[in-house]
């Protein structure tokens, strides 16, 4: 659906266009544009940082899906979101590990 309407507008079809959505549908295009949005305003910021999903932060850090909410919850390592999806930013893990590191 999205690539269509994309590909006709980038065609420069001037026409009126009706577009019949059902609400799920809706609610997947305004996801769409918000996770496109929050990527856009982390380019325009110069913020490109890679974002890892929680299952590969757990895997680098050695934790469990419990341990990375309590340490959201406590401002130890704040997670990015992107519509439904939990993300961290690699340098925030990074500087987390090291900082884990330099008390030992």
């Amino acid at each position: 659906m999205r690539d269509e309407l994309l590909r006709l507008l980038e065609n420069g079809e001037t026409s009126r266009i009706t577009i019949q959505l059902s609400g799920e549908d809706l609610m997947e295009l305004f996801r769409l544009l918000r996770e496109d949005a929050e990527i856009r305003s982390q380019a325009e910021e110069g913020t490109t940082d890679t974002l890892l999903t929680k299952k590969e932060v757990m895997e680098m850090l050695g934790v469990c899906d419990t341990t990375l909410w309590l340490w959201a919850k406590n401002n130890y390592l704040k997670p990015v979101k992107a519509g439904r999806k939990v993300l961290y930013r690699k340098s925030d893990v990074q500087r987390f590990l090291k900082s884990r590191e330099d008390r030992v």
